[in-house]
């Protein structure tokens, strides 16, 4: 399978397919951005269609209540008061529009109220009002009185039905344009929603009439079997922000686009919901068309790529790998066979060339091997006798730092200790116990300087600590004072062990040579971690001696800074003949490597 990836025609057949579907791709969405604005725009215009005829209607629907109401207040019958043929006639228009008019009524300025209608609530076409009933209080009369004209009230309860509707009202002047009332015609909102419900909207969509607070009196996704007496707030209400416009939203827990339109003649909002995918329906299934059609069109330009890459690159290319593969199993006198003079005839011959060249080349490079191969021996042979010449100066140089500084401290010992017998048995002994302990640990020091220090036995528990013990315990051989200043013991402490080791033979050889030779009667050590390293500043106030730098004389001082350059420290030393010696030195608190 990898080679299949690997090769040439396989790059190639999947970069133009790449490249074809990266292109059919924006083809594709340029389609559908295209048919989706289409498609939008059509349904939009269907919208706004449904919105102007059902605006009509709803307009034509209150001018006939408009006309009914002013032809009614300019009947003597009415404005006289006169009861029976007032009933007669408020009865008689109901009933030829009881679709929706449910009754009539004239509340007069005096407070009387006399209706007549059709349906629940009214008994011999005689409705039933609380006790204390006052028209002139009444949301309808209100309203009359406000618009001095036609008017149509907002959603409220009857008071002769517990349910809601709306009243178109007008104002009552007799024949000497003085105020006899306010004549009232009474719609409940299902009137309102058999005049809607019979619209047929196409592409599934759905008319919703709210008033101007937004709250829905009648719409095609419930039908009102019922009477209603709370209105729902149209929950998208936010979205309706112009005389006219449109959006896309949930609703009845469907993708809907819904336009919407303000009735002039009443000021409530006129709404069409279409459900999105009949909008898209037309989209979709183009869409869907034009992708087979790009699949088929894929399919064949595959077929066809195939054909001609086999033709002009995967034929010679086989046959150029075929001698490459007779090469590789031994076949060094293999050559391409060219024709022509196209691009691979000129590789194979530029091949043939290298193969020729590769074959020289390859002859002098064995001969060259087998030189080299046998300088490579000779440099291991004078390497190995270098590490071992470089290991004599190691041991040589541990021995000189660590049994030097044991044997000086036991000839010192040993010195006093003669010079104490049999005066002084309190100072020979404590000189006899110092040579046994010298000794002892200077066979511990020779086991590490041959095994390395990791396969000794000493624990250091506090090496700041021990330090200052072990120097202060030997320069009071010589009754030298010894003034110490450890900073950061804690991480001094926690510093490789052979690293400890190594800084512990350092100041051995460093003090040996205060006892043997510096005439010092104060010692001053600073140790201290600063900017990861170790620094030690060791000062003595002793004779000194005559220090070049570009000339060191004295094996203990050069065994101090070759201990020091092994570590990748620093070292200066600061002396002059009767000024004492000081020793500024700083050391990596990490090694590169094991020491």
């Amino acid at each position: 399978m990898d080679w299949i990836l690997r090769s040439i025609k396989t790059k190639l057949t999947l970069g133009v397919i790449s490249a074809v579907v990266v292109l059919l791709g924006v083809l594709l969405i340029m389609s559908y951005i295209s048919l989706k604005n289409y498609s939008l725009n059509n349904a939009l215009e269907l919208s706004e269609t449904i919105l102007n005829d059902t605006d009509s209607k709803i307009s034509r629907f209150f001018l006939e209540i408009n006309y009914l109401a002013d032809s009614l207040k300019r009947n003597s019958t009415i404005y006289d008061i006169k009861l029976d043929l007032m009933k007669e006639l408020f009865i008689t228009t109901v009933y030829a529009r009881n679709e929706y008019l449910r009754a009539i009524y004239l509340g007069t300025r005096e407070g009387e109220m006399y209706e007549w209608g059709v349906g629940e609530g009214f008994i011999d076409n005689i409705p039933t009002f609380p006790e204390g009933y006052d028209p002139r209080v009444r949301p309808w009369y209100k309203e009359a009185l406000n618009n001095e004209g036609f008017a149509v009230s907002e959603p409220y309860i009857y008071a002769s039905i517990d349910a809601l509707g709306i009243t178109c009202v007008v104002p009552v002047y007799d024949s000497e344009n003085i105020f006899v009332g306010v004549l009232g015609l009474d719609i409940l909102l299902q009137g309102l929603a058999s005049m809607i419900k019979d619209l047929e909207v196409q592409k599934q969509g759905k008319v919703i009439l709210l008033n101007q607070n937004f709250e829905i009196l009648a719409d095609q996704f419930n039908e009102y079997t019922e009477n209603i007496t709370q209105l729902r707030i149209f929950k998208d209400a936010e979205l309706i922000n112009g005389p006219e416009g449109y959006f896309i939203t949930e609703f009845e827990n469907q993708k809907m686009l819904t336009s919407y339109k303000i009735i002039e003649s009443t000021g409530g909002i006129l709404l069409v919901s279409i459900p999105y995918h009949v909008v898209m329906e037309f989209s979709n299934q183009t869409l869907a068309t034009i992708l087979l059609s790009e699949i088929f069109l894929m399919f064949f330009l595959l077929v066809i790529l195939t054909i001609l890459l086999h033709k002009i690159i995967t034929e010679p290319l086989g046959k150029m790998l075929g001698v490459m593969k007779e090469i590789e199993y031994g076949n060094v006198d293999a050559r391409i066979v060219t024709r022509g003079d196209d691009e691979f005839a000129s590789l194979g011959r530029l091949f043939n060339q290298l193969e020729d060249i590769r074959q020289e080349y390859t002859t002098g490079m064995e001969r060259e091997i087998k030189n080299r191969t046998k300088e490579i021996i000779d440099l291991q042979n004078e390497n190995t006798r270098l590490r071992i010449i470089e290991e004599k100066e190691r041991i040589f140089g541990n021995l000189h730092d660590s049994l030097g500084a044991r044997l000086t401290n036991i000839f010192i010992s040993n010195n006093v200790a003669k010079k104490a017998f049999p005066n002084n048995d309190k100072l020979l002994k404590d000189m006899l116990d110092r040579i046994d302990k010298n000794t002892r640990q200077g066979i511990k020091d020779l086991k590490e300087i041959i095994f390395g220090p990791d396969t000794g036995d000493r624990i250091i528990i506090d090496f700041v600590k021990l330090i200052g013990f072990n120097i202060r315990e030997r320069l009071k051989l010589k009754n030298i004072n010894f003034h110490y200043t450890p900073c950061n013991n804690e991480i001094i402490n926690c510093l490789d062990r052979s690293l400890r080791f190594e800084v512990e033979k350092l100041l051995q050889e460093i003090i040996s040579n205060v006892l043997r030779h510096a005439e010092a009667t104060e010692v001053c050590l600073e140790m201290d971690i600063n900017n990861n390293n170790l620094v030690i500043d060791l000062k003595d106030n002793g004779i000194g001696f005559k220090y070049n730098e570009e000339n060191k004389t004295g094996f203990g001082i050069n065994s101090i800074i070759s201990r020091i350059n092994r570590l990748n420290g620093k070292i200066e030393i600061k002396t002059a003949p009767e000024e004492g010696v000081a020793f500024y030195i700083s050391i990596p608190d990490k090694q590169d490597k094991e020491l």
